[in-house]
């Protein structure tokens, strides 16, 4: 290695590590990597520089550093594909959770409607039974108190025509009674006034 060669790129090495120095510092003070904007200029630099002094080391170096960069670069993009991708999939399936969740509430809700629909359905038709036997006790009450009434009556009636026949009956025989006594009461003034007769 010449002294020709060294010392432009020692000038260069410095020279970027000065520039450097400020960022590479900033950034791991943020917890992030070196900046692949700054590692392309320090190769498109080092390769200029290279070009100008015609050091093969530092062109490699150059060389060697942009393949490095292009590398870092492309991971970095399938790397932010990747996050996109996985952030997108996350986004669908909170979507579609949140769908599903939507639908089953909605089906929730729908299923106690129809439970509270079913119930009133119940209660209705359990109140409606109940006055139908209301109704049907009732109207069985009635025309059993309208036949005892019927038959109450009709028992009165033939009671009372039987107390008809049997006051007829003794005043029928009250009559014949009395017939009787004013038939012997005849035939015994009929008696005394020919027994008075013969005494006479």
């Amino acid at each position: 290695m010449s002294l020709i060669t060294a010392v432009p790129r020692l000038v260069v090495e410095t020279t970027l590590k000065v520039v450097r120095l400020p960022l590479d510092t900033v950034l791991n003070l943020a917890g992030r990597d070196r900046s692949l904007t700054a590692d392309a200029a320090e190769a498109a630099v080092k390769g200029a520089a290279a070009g100008v002094t015609g050091d093969d080391r530092l062109k490699a170096e150059a060389t060697a550093q942009r393949v490095a960069t292009d590398e870092r670069r492309k991971a970095e993009t399938l790397r932010s594909a990747s996050t996109q991708a996985t952030a997108k999939a996350e986004a669908d399936l909170a979507d579609k959770q949140t769908a599903v969740e939507r639908e089953r509430k909605a089906a929730d809700k729908r299923a106690a409607e129809r439970k509270r629909k079913a119930e009133d359905k119940r209660k209705k038709d359990k109140a409606s039974a109940a006055k139908v036997e209301r109704d049907r006790k009732a109207s069985a009450a009635k025309a059993e108190a309208a036949e005892k009434e019927r038959l109450a009556d009709t028992e009165r009636r033939e009671r009372l025509a039987q107390l008809d026949r049997e006051a007829e009956a003794r005043q029928e025989k009250e009559r014949a009674l009395t017939a009787a006594d004013e038939a012997q009461r005849l035939k015994d003034a009929a008696a005394a006034a020919k027994e008075k007769r013969k005494t006479d």
